[in-house]
């Protein structure tokens, strides 16, 4: 198998995607999707035809073999998909509407395999050639899966590869803020790449009016930091090197049907549009676009587009960003 340029190590799970918009406890039926932001992340980039690996681990359960077939299909590395031994069962997500209408997750992620990868269980020889390393907050939740992943940031680096993080936050799953906060404080040491979303930015940003510039380069300031790249939404995304200006891509209007997987799909643009040695504006227009693309079907991975389904787009929004 050809040695991965790209790398996501972190949580894969099942999605149950609801077939209405309600709250929880008032949903009948539900739409069964392979997910994880790690692993939505790296389909998107295997579907544009980049040699990528995934490191996290499923349960010996129907839905951990599921998962398994599911990345194998999309020609994903998964020799460094680990399967528990000890009892431990793949996470589920329930995605639902708050009574404020946004959407939101319930995770079943007790005795998680997820949480339970080790450090030994990652394949140091799977860095060998690698580019990008992904991850998010959730692989720091617990331990050992923590560990795990600093473990991977290390071998990624060893390698001269770069760190993307993408911060995910998912405050259900955290004991406290201030573990959270500390925890993803401690990775943004050791990150090359930041990719929050607009509301992640704000929950850095610790004075009382939010000033978006100011808070970029505050995160310059305190942290390591090549890039930033902040998603907004309908707004599109900012984007600013450390010794940059800041460069702001409008987003496309499209018909929106889920938003779910809708920042994993702009990750996936913006590093492979990286991978193709385009410009950082020309890189955030491929974000912008998978991004617009996700949302126009239900689902996380399984929205993804191909390149196929990129170009496409492209050409139809009379864009000559050349691919290749």
């Amino acid at each position: 198998m050809v040695p991965p340029s790209v790398i996501a190590i972190g949580e894969i799970l099942v999605d149950f995607i609801p077939n209405e918009i309600a709250v929880l406890k008032d949903l009948d039926s539900f739409q069964k999707c392979p997910g994880g932001a790690p692993a939505n992340y790296i389909v998107g980039l295997a579907r544009l035809g980049v040699d990528v690996a995934f490191i996290g681990k499923v349960g010996d359960d129907p839905f951990g073999e599921y998962l398994r077939e599911v990345l194998i299909s999309e020609s994903v590395d998964t020799t460094n998909l680990v399967k528990a031994k000890n009892g431990e069962r793949t996470t589920l997500a329930f995605v639902y509407f708050d009574a404020e209408m946004d959407r939101d997750f319930f995770f079943y992620r007790k005795n998680a395999a997820d949480i339970n990868l080790t450090s030994e269980e990652i394949k140091s020889d799977l860095f060998r050639d690698v580019s990008f390393l992904h991850f998010g907050s959730v692989s720091l939740t617990d331990e050992p899966i923590r560990s795990a992943t600093f473990q991977a940031i290390d071998l990624c680096k060893q390698r001269g590869g770069k760190v993307c993080f993408d911060p995910n936050i998912r405050t259900s799953l955290w004991e406290t803020k201030e573990e959270m906060r500390t925890q993803i404080e401690l990775a943004l040491e050791k990150v090359d790449i930041f990719l929050p979303s607009q509301n992640e930015l704000e929950f850095f940003y610790n004075e009382k009016e939010f000033d978006e510039q100011k808070a970029v380069n505050d995160l310059f300031k305190k942290y390591p930091l090549e890039l930033v790249v902040v998603k907004k939404g309908k707004e599109g995304c900012i984007i600013k090197e450390r010794s940059g200006h800041f460069l702001t891509i409008p987003s496309f209007d499209v018909e929106i049907i889920d938003t779910t997987g809708a920042g994993d799909g702009f990750n996936v643009g913006f590093i492979f549009g990286l991978l193709n040695d385009l410009s950082l504006e020309e890189a955030g227009i491929i974000g912008n676009a998978i991004g617009a693309l996700v949302i126009q079907k239900k689902g996380a991975m399984t929205s993804l587009p191909n390149r196929n389904d990129l170009e496409e787009f492209l050409a139809k929004q009379n864009i000559p960003i050349k691919l290749k």
